[in-house]
C-alpha cells in the first residue's frame, strides 16, 4: 500500500513535470505576430507602386531601436502620410496618420505566414469626428518575396466600405 507522503510526493512530481513540459511547449512556438512584425522590418528600403491613384513612393525604416517600422507614403496626394507599425505584447498593430487628419489604429487580426498575408482591423482613431466620418478602416499586406508586395487599403464612410485601394510595390533597387 502506497503511503499517504508517497502519494503527494508523486502528485507534486507529476505537476512540476506537467508545468516543465507546458513551459517549454510554449518557448518552442513562436509568436506569429513577432514573426510578421520581423517580415515588417525586411521591408526597409525604398518601394514603388502603381495604384489606381497613381504612382506611389513608399520608405521603409525601422526605427526607435527596431521597435518600430515607420512607412512614409508620397504619391498623389497633398502631403505624405505615415504608418507606424509595432508590436504591443503579442500583437501586432498599427497607427496609420491619414490626410484626412485623422488616426486610425488597426490590430492585426489575421496572420498567414506560409501566404505571406497580414490584415489588420480597425480598432479606433484619435481625431475622428464621429463614428461615421471617413476614414481608414482595414489594410492587408501580402509579402510575396524580397522585392515584391501589394497593400489593400480600404477606406470606410458612413459605417460602410467606400473604396479599397490596391497598390502592387516593387523595391527600387
Amino acid at each position: 500500500m502506497i503511503s499517504r507522503k508517497a502519494l503527494v510526493v508523486a502528485c507534486l512530481l507529476i505537476t512540476a513535470v506537467a508545468a516543465f513540459a507546458a513551459d517549454a511547449n510554449s518557448t518552442t512556438q513562436p509568436n506569429p505576430a513577432a514573426q510578421a512584425f520581423s517580415r515588417l522590418k525586411s521591408l526597409a528600403g525604398s518601394w514603388q507602386a502603381e495604384s489606381s491613384m497613381g504612382k506611389i513612393q513608399s520608405t521603409y525604416e525601422v526605427v526607435s531601436g527596431g521597435s518600430v517600422v515607420l512607412e512614409r507614403i508620397t504619391g498623389p496626394h497633398e502631403t505624405p502620410m505615415i504608418t507606424a507599425y509595432y508590436l504591443n505584447g503579442d500583437k501586432l498593430q498599427l497607427t496609420h496618420y491619414c490626410e484626412l487628419g485623422n488616426q486610425p489604429h488597426m490590430i492585426a487580426k489575421n496572420i498567414d505566414l506560409d501566404r505571406g498575408e497580414i490584415a489588420f482591423e480597425f480598432a479606433g482613431a484619435g481625431n475622428l469626428a464621429n463614428p461615421n466620418a471617413e476614414h481608414m478602416h482595414s489594410a492587408t499586406l501580402r509579402l510575396v518575396d524580397n522585392d515584391h508586395f501589394t497593400a489593400d487599403w480600404t477606406l470606410f464612410d458612413n459605417a460602410k466600405p467606400k473604396l479599397t485601394m490596391n497598390m502592387q510595390y516593387v523595391r527600387v533597387k
